[in-house]
């Protein structure tokens, strides 16, 4: 008589793991919402999590802010990339981290020590 191999995994387990990861993913981006960019700004801002966002496809630029500057800092991605099938989408990140960075770099550049960072090691 065959034995039946043993389940590593109860049913539906996996799709409920897929479905739980997929909402913890999704909650982790931006809107993308130009309008809601400057109260995430100032959201960051008052956590103190200083970065920028960067866009482009093969020449990647931190948008609206001196790229000098930006480098200095943790970079968030607004559209990274050469492949995309989405430009409608692409245009709107590039308006929301626009938003976000002006409103970045105003904070910053004026109050340089919340956002300086620690020398590398």
């Amino acid at each position: 008589m065959l034995k039946r191999p043993a389940r590593l995994f109860a049913p539906g387990s996996l799709a409920l793991a897929g479905l739980i990861a997929a909402v913890m993913c999704s909650g982790a981006q931006p809107s993308w919402n130009p309008a809601e960019a400057a109260s995430d700004a100032d959201k960051d801002i008052k956590a103190q999590k200083i970065q920028f966002y960067w866009s482009g496809s093969i020449g990647v630029f931190p948008v609206g802010v001196p790229i000098e500057f930006a480098k200095q800092y943790p970079k968030a991605d607004a559209g990274i990339g050469c492949v995309t099938n989405d430009i409608p989408l692409r245009e709107k990140q590039e308006k929301y981290a626009r938003v976000y960075n002006e409103r970045m770099y105003g904070f910053v550049s004026k109050n340089p020590e919340i956002g300086k960072l620690k020398p590398k090691q």
